[in-house]
């Protein structure tokens, strides 16, 4: 306060030759207090309120785009790019993990004309978890770019394990 160059006022009023205020105007001022405390809260929560339904109900189209996204892919037959043509294989995939099994179902298609020893249980056995029934239709969404988290949490409501994406 020095800054400034304010004097310090003290009090020079003696308090107890004042008399108290009015009662009634005490209570008129605590009435108006909480009546107008009590309408800013009302408005307060009414406004949060229409805030979180504003919100469920962005969360309810972002599920129902997801669920008819979900439908779209899993109507697509042939998400991973794989076509093959009398044993030949065309792929357009990046996964290291699809070419890999293109490649050996290329190669074991030619030997199991040939020798008809293998028993099918094999190739099941060497199937990765993209070609698993349960799983294809996650793959399928990581290939057309669905974010991996999104998938995580999709697969985990559904009771799968969600560290096959790995």
């Amino acid at each position: 306060m020095s800054d400034f160059n304010i004097p310090i006022i003290e009090p020079t009023v003696d308090y107890t030759k004042i008399p108290p205020i009015n009662q009634k105007r005490t209570i008129a001022f605590m009435n108006h207090f909480i009546a107008h405390t009590v309408t800013y809260l009302n408005k307060f929560a009414l406004s949060c309120e229409e805030k979180l339904f504003e919100f469920e109900n962005k969360i309810q189209k972002v599920e129902a785009t997801l669920a008819i996204l979900e439908a779209k892919l899993s109507t697509i037959p042939d998400a991973e790019g794989e076509q093959t043509t009398d044993g030949n294989v065309n792929e357009t995939t990046t996964n290291g993990e699809e070419v890999k099994t293109v490649e050996t179902k290329g190669e074991t298609d030619e030997p199991d004309n040939q020798v008809p020893d293998k028993p099918p249980v094999e190739e099941t056995d060497t199937q990765p978890v993209s070609a698993d029934p349960q799983y294809a239709k996650y793959f399928k969404m990581i290939h057309f770019g669905v974010p991996k988290q999104a998938i995580k949490l999709k697969m985990e409501q559904e009771g799968l394990d969600s560290s096959v994406l790995e």
